[in-house]
């Protein structure tokens, strides 16, 4: 029998030190009077930081444990936090990632009154908001969310989302354990296309850390690849469930795709790799295939990519 847990959270760890602890602690005290379920993944770390989350939980009297994932991905060991959570809702936390505030308590309460399988933060300043979501949770479209982001017209960080777990259970929603990069917003993407019921939270979020979180993995030997992957992945489950949807398909094949493989070209630049070197790699993976540009794809990616494709030795980062 399911455990009457509020919200689980995952927080995918390694060598973090006492930082988890300090999440787990800071989480714990802003959703005072919610049954919160900590779950702690540990990926293989070599410092104490395990023990000192045990010890948060256990000083605490909290709900929680440590799973080991050993040397398998992130998007794997956030897989293994969904399928072992009890929550009905479930949110995701990285060290380097923490949100200020009580974020996680305001978004329950709009989860609940909404009856809202996936819930963000959407502050009333800026008019591109108004374009895509409204006050009524109805008129909250998941196709017409995802296309707003690839427009950049709202922005959803995977770190601050609370998704009911039934959704993603009976939807098989789940992350890329193949992708070592891009798997986060792939996930975004693929939570969007089941016809969710959607709600923001009127709130600001301000990051409890400034550092610059760590990447997904280090872009040498072509692992920007991984995203493009990811993308692709996304792609087909939108011509598989969403074929009708003519704004959607297009903002994918005509903005997104193109764009990171663009994004990939820049990166592959910066490390050093020649332009034809990376004109090969493309067109082997048939990536190149993947630079189309049609009415709707933006004026800058539109010049970026008619440029690599016509004339690369003038192309510029």
């Amino acid at each position: 029998m399911m455990a009457n847990v509020d919200v689980s959270v995952i927080i995918p760890s390694k060598n973090n030190k006492k930082r988890t602890a300090e999440i787990i602690r800071k989480i714990a005290e802003s959703t005072q009077g919610m049954e919160v379920e900590f779950i702690v993944i540990d990926m293989n770390s070599k410092d104490n930081s395990v023990l000192c989350a045990l010890n948060e939980i256990k000083k605490r009297n909290l709900r929680g444990y440590v799973i080991q994932s050993g040397g398998s991905t992130v998007s794997s060991a956030l897989n293994t936090g969904i399928y072992k959570s009890d929550g009905k809702y479930i949110t995701f936390v990285y060290p380097s990632r923490l949100y200020k505030g009580d974020y996680m308590k305001a978004y329950y309460q709009t989860a609940e009154e909404k009856s809202a399988d996936f819930v963000f933060s959407a502050p009333k300043t800026g008019s591109a908001k108004n374009n895509i979501v409204s006050a009524e949770i109805g008129s909250i479209d998941g196709c017409a969310l995802a296309v707003g982001l690839v427009r950049s017209l709202i922005s959803v960080d995977f770190c601050a989302v609370m998704i009911r777990r039934e959704y993603l259970l009976s939807n098989h929603i789940k992350f890329y354990e193949e992708c070592t990069f891009g798997y986060a917003e792939a996930f975004v993407f693929n939570a969007l296309l089941y016809e969710p019921k959607i709600a923001y939270s009127d709130i600001k979020l301000e990051r409890e850390y400034t550092e610059t979180p760590p990447k997904e993995e280090n872009v040498q030997n072509n692992g920007c690849f991984s995203k493009i992957d990811a993308m692709l992945k996304v792609y087909e489950t939108i011509q598989l469930n969403q074929r009708g949807n003519i704004a959607l398909n297009d903002a994918f094949a005509y903005n997104k795709l193109p764009s990171v493989v663009m994004s990939c070209v820049d990166i592959l630049l910066k490390e050093g790799f020649s332009y034809s070197a990376i004109k090969n790699s493309l067109k082997l993976k048939n990536y190149d295939k993947l630079l189309k540009i049609a009415r709707t794809t933006p004026a800058k990616l539109r010049k970026k990519i008619l440029i690599w494709t016509v004339a690369p030795k003038f192309y510029k980062l």
